[in-house]
C-alpha cells in the first residue's frame, strides 16, 4: 500500500515534530526493527565473559561448601580409643585362660 505525496509529506511534519518535542523517544523509535538492540555495545564476545564468571563462582562454591564439609565439628574430640588402666592392651593376658 503506498502513500500519496500529500500523506508522506504530513507523516514528515509529524516526525520532525515529534523529534524536536522528544528527542529521547525519537531515538528509540528510529532504533525500533533494527537487529542492534543493545545500542552501540560492538563487542561480540561479551557471553564469553559471562561464561567465565559463571563458571568461577561455581569453582568458588564448590570450594566453600569443600571446606565447610571437611572441617571437624567445633567440641568433638578426635576418635581415640581411651587408654586402659595399667598402660596393659585390652584383651590380652587378663583372665582369660
Amino acid at each position: 500500500m503506498s502513500l500519496r505525496e500529500n500523506e508522506r509529506r504530513i507523516l514528515a511534519e509529524i516526525e520532525n515534530a515529534l523529534a524536536k518535542d522528544d528527542p529521547d523517544l525519537d531515538d528509540h523509535l528510529r532504533c525500533f526493527g533494527t537487529d542492534d538492540a543493545w545500542g552501540d555495545d560492538d563487542r561480540p564476545g561479551r557471553w564469553v565473559v559471562w561464561l567465565l564468571l559463571g563458571v568461577a563462582a561455581l569453582v568458588l562454591c564448590a570450594m566453600v561448601a569443600g571446606l565447610y564439609f571437611s572441617a571437624p565439628v567445633q567440641g568433638t574430640e578426635p576418635a581415640v580409643p581411651p587408654a586402659s588402666p595399667g598402660g596393659a592392651e585390652p584383651g590380652v593376658g587378663v583372665g582369660s585362660g
